[in-house]
C-alpha cells in the first residue's frame, strides 16, 4: 500500500509541474524562467615571447634623418644572433664597390664599413664586431658573386652587407639579367646559413631620371622582397636628403661618390637594418632560453 501511494504521489507531483510550465508558456508576457550555464573557462594565455638580448638605442645624426623608411622588410639575422648569443665576434663581409673601398671619405676610419663596426657595437649589449672590408672599385655584380664565394670560404662571415648596383647601373647591364645573377648569389648564400643585408645604389640628381640606373635600384628591392632579404634603401633616403638639403651636401667633390657625411648616414641606416634584423631573431627565440 505504501508503495502504490508513493508511485501515486511521484505521478501526481510530475503532473503538476507539466501544468505549471503549460500555465507558464500559455500566459502572454510570462518570463521564462532562466537556468544559468557554468562559466567556460578561457584558455590560457600565452606567453609573450621577450628578447634575450638587450638592446641599446641606435646612434642617429639629425643630418641623416629622413622621411623615408632607412630599411625594407622583414628577415631574421639568425646567424648573427647565434654569434652574439655564443659570445663571439660577428663576422661581417662589407662587400662592393667604391662606397666600401670609400672613395670620397676624408680617411680609411670614414668609410662605411668602419662607421657600421662602431655603430653595431654600441646598440647591442656583448656585441663585438670582425668587420672585412672587401670593396672593389668599378666591381660589377657578376664579379663580386664570384670573390664572394672565395670571402665566404675564408672567412665564414655570419653576415654579408652588399652593396650593390652602382657599377652596373653605370655599365647599362639589363636589370633583368642582373636580378637573375642576384637572385643565384642569395640563395647560394641562404643554403650556406649566411645572413644578408642588401645596399642598393646611392641617389645622384643627374641619374635620377636615366632609366638604367633606377631600372637597377628597382630590380633590387623587387629582388630583395621576393627572397626575403633586408634592404637598405640608400638610393630614396639620399634622395631625402638632397631634398632637404640642396646641393647635395652628401657628395663627395666629384658629385657621384659620398663624403664623410654621406658614408656616416650610409652606416646609420645599415645599423638600424640589422638591428632590426638581429631583433626580429632574438624575438623568435626568446622564450626557448
Amino acid at each position: 500500500m505504501g508503495c502504490r501511494v508513493a508511485v501515486i504521489c511521484v505521478v501526481l507531483a510530475a503532473a503538476l509541474a507539466a501544468h505549471a510550465i503549460a500555465a507558464n508558456a500559455a500566459e502572454p508576457g510570462a518570463a521564462a524562467e532562466v537556468v544559468p550555464l557554468a562559466a567556460t573557462p578561457k584558455p590560457p594565455q600565452a606567453k609573450k615571447q621577450s628578447p634575450v638580448l638587450r638592446f641599446l638605442q641606435p646612434s642617429a645624426s639629425l643630418e641623416c634623418k629622413v622621411k623615408s623608411p632607412a630599411f625594407e622588410g622583414r628577415a631574421p639575422l639568425r646567424a648573427v644572433r647565434r654569434a652574439v648569443m655564443q659570445k663571439r665576434a660577428v663576422r661581417v663581409v662589407a662587400l662592393g664597390s667604391s662606397s666600401t673601398v670609400g672613395v670620397g671619405a676624408s680617411s680609411p676610419r670614414a668609410s662605411y664599413p668602419i662607421r657600421l663596426e662602431n655603430d653595431l657595437e654600441g646598440t647591442i649589449e656583448g656585441l663585438k664586431v670582425e668587420m672585412y672590408a672587401r670593396g672593389q672599385s668599378g666591381e660589377v655584380a657578376e664579379d663580386a658573386a664570384e670573390r664572394l664565394k672565395v670571402e665566404v670560404a675564408e672567412i665564414k662571415p655570419d653576415l654579408v652587407v652588399w652593396q650593390v648596383g652602382t657599377n652596373d647601373a653605370v655599365a647599362r647591364i639589363d636589370a633583368e639579367t642582373f636580378g637573375a645573377l642576384l637572385r643565384d648569389t642569395l640563395s647560394w648564400l641562404a643554403s650556406h646559413n649566411i645572413d644578408v643585408v642588401l645596399i642598393d645604389p646611392q641617389y645622384v640628381e643627374r641619374l635620377s631620371q636615366d632609366v638604367r640606373y633606377t631600372s637597377i635600384v628597382n630590380e633590387i628591392a623587387t629582388v630583395a622582397s621576393e627572397m626575403r632579404v633586408l634592404l637598405v634603401n640608400r638610393y630614396d633616403a639620399m634622395a631625402d636628403l638632397a631634398r632637404q638639403h640642396p646641393g647635395s651636401s652628401y657628395l663627395a667633390n666629384d658629385r657621384f661618390h659620398l663624403n664623410d657625411l654621406g658614408y656616416r648616414c650610409m652606416a646609420e641606416y645599415a645599423t638600424k637594418a640589422i638591428v632590426a634584423g638581429i631583433l626580429q631573431a632574438d624575438t623568435e627565440n626568446g622564450a626557448m632560453h
